[in-house]
Protein backbone atom coordinates (compact mmCIF):
# COMPACT_ATOMS: atom_id res chain seq x y z
CA UNK A 1 0.00 0.00 0.00
CA UNK A 2 1.15 3.17 -0.95
CA UNK A 3 0.46 7.10 0.65
CA UNK A 4 -1.54 7.86 -2.46
CA UNK A 5 -4.03 4.61 -1.23
CA UNK A 6 -3.88 5.68 2.20
CA UNK A 7 -4.97 9.66 1.02
CA UNK A 8 -7.83 8.10 -1.43
CA UNK A 9 -9.88 6.34 1.60
CA UNK A 10 -12.36 7.43 3.43
CA UNK A 11 -11.87 8.07 7.73
CA UNK A 12 -14.23 5.39 8.19
CA UNK A 13 -12.21 2.88 6.07
CA UNK A 14 -8.42 4.16 7.83
CA UNK A 15 -10.15 3.90 10.83
CA UNK A 16 -10.88 0.27 10.27
CA UNK A 17 -7.56 -0.20 8.93
CA UNK A 18 -6.11 1.56 11.78
CA UNK A 19 -7.93 -1.31 14.10
CA UNK A 20 -6.32 -3.69 12.55
CA UNK A 21 -2.82 -2.78 14.42
CA UNK A 22 -2.57 -3.42 17.80
CA UNK A 23 0.16 -0.28 18.44
CA UNK A 24 -2.87 2.29 17.56
CA UNK A 25 -4.88 3.51 20.23
CA UNK A 26 -7.62 6.29 19.63
CA UNK A 27 -8.35 6.08 16.08
CA UNK A 28 -12.69 6.75 16.95
CA UNK A 29 -11.54 10.27 17.56
CA UNK A 30 -8.69 10.49 14.75
CA UNK A 31 -9.02 12.65 11.84
CA UNK A 32 -7.44 11.80 8.43
CA UNK A 33 -4.69 13.28 8.67
CA UNK A 34 -3.77 11.73 11.88
CA UNK A 35 -5.02 8.68 11.12
CA UNK A 36 -2.85 8.64 7.69
CA UNK A 37 0.27 9.94 9.76
CA UNK A 38 -0.31 6.69 12.66
CA UNK A 39 -0.93 4.07 9.71
CA UNK A 40 1.66 5.29 7.37
CA UNK A 41 4.57 3.71 9.43
CA UNK A 42 3.33 0.41 10.13
CA UNK A 43 2.88 -0.02 6.68
CA UNK A 44 6.30 1.02 5.65
CA UNK A 45 5.62 4.30 3.89
CA UNK A 46 7.89 6.76 4.75
CA UNK A 47 6.16 10.24 4.78
CA UNK A 48 9.43 12.48 5.09
CA UNK A 49 10.84 10.93 2.24
CA UNK A 50 7.52 10.90 0.12
CA UNK A 51 7.02 15.05 0.75
CA UNK A 52 10.65 15.32 -0.21
CA UNK A 53 10.54 13.71 -3.26
CA UNK A 54 6.92 15.98 -4.30
CA UNK A 55 9.34 18.81 -3.58
CA UNK A 56 12.00 18.53 -5.43
CA UNK A 57 9.50 16.94 -8.19
CA UNK A 58 7.56 20.49 -8.59
CA UNK A 59 10.15 22.68 -7.27
CA UNK A 60 12.07 23.82 -10.75
CA UNK A 61 8.89 23.37 -12.13
CA UNK A 62 7.12 26.08 -10.51
CA UNK A 63 9.77 29.02 -11.67
CA UNK A 64 9.09 28.05 -15.25
CA UNK A 65 4.88 28.11 -14.65
CA UNK A 66 5.19 31.43 -12.89
CA UNK A 67 7.13 32.95 -15.84
CA UNK A 68 4.29 31.37 -18.14
CA UNK A 69 1.86 33.09 -16.21
CA UNK A 70 3.67 36.77 -16.97
CA UNK A 71 4.12 35.73 -20.20
CA UNK A 72 0.15 34.66 -20.33
CA UNK A 73 -1.41 38.23 -18.53
CA UNK A 74 0.94 40.02 -20.89
CA UNK A 75 -0.78 38.34 -23.68
CA UNK A 76 -3.88 38.69 -21.92
CA UNK A 77 -3.33 42.43 -21.26
CA UNK A 78 -2.85 42.95 -25.30
CA UNK A 79 -6.08 41.20 -26.04
CA UNK A 80 -7.59 43.85 -24.05
CA UNK A 81 -6.23 46.71 -25.66
CA UNK A 82 -7.60 45.43 -28.83
CA UNK A 83 -10.54 44.48 -27.54
CA UNK A 84 -10.48 40.96 -28.74
CA UNK A 85 -12.51 38.95 -26.38
CA UNK A 86 -12.23 35.61 -28.07
CA UNK A 87 -8.08 35.76 -27.14
CA UNK A 88 -8.56 37.20 -24.05
CA UNK A 89 -10.97 34.15 -22.65
CA UNK A 90 -8.61 32.09 -24.08
CA UNK A 91 -5.67 33.87 -22.10
CA UNK A 92 -7.47 34.03 -19.23
CA UNK A 93 -8.26 30.28 -19.01
CA UNK A 94 -4.60 29.10 -20.19
CA UNK A 95 -3.39 31.42 -17.23
CA UNK A 96 -6.34 30.06 -14.75
CA UNK A 97 -4.51 26.39 -15.66
CA UNK A 98 -1.38 26.96 -15.13
CA UNK A 99 -1.94 28.82 -11.93
CA UNK A 100 -3.81 25.99 -10.72
CA UNK A 101 -0.89 23.29 -12.13
CA UNK A 102 1.82 25.87 -9.38
CA UNK A 103 -0.87 25.67 -6.54
CA UNK A 104 -1.89 22.11 -6.86
CA UNK A 105 0.82 20.16 -8.91
CA UNK A 106 -0.35 17.24 -10.73
CA UNK A 107 -3.44 17.72 -8.34
CA UNK A 108 -2.09 16.18 -5.56
CA UNK A 109 -3.76 14.86 -1.96
CA UNK A 110 -2.87 17.20 1.09
CA UNK A 111 -0.02 15.39 2.00
CA UNK A 112 1.54 15.26 -1.26
CA UNK A 113 1.50 19.01 -1.00
CA UNK A 114 3.09 19.20 2.41
CA UNK A 115 -0.02 20.36 4.56
CA UNK A 116 1.22 19.44 7.73
CA UNK A 117 3.48 16.61 7.55
CA UNK A 118 6.62 18.36 6.97
CA UNK A 119 8.43 21.41 7.56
Amino acid sequence: MELRDLQRMTVVKLREEGLKHEGIVGVHVMNKKQLIEALAPRLGIDLEATVRAVRERFSGDKTALKLDIRALKDERDVALAAHDAATVAQARQRIKKTQTSVTAPGRAGPYDRCAGIAG
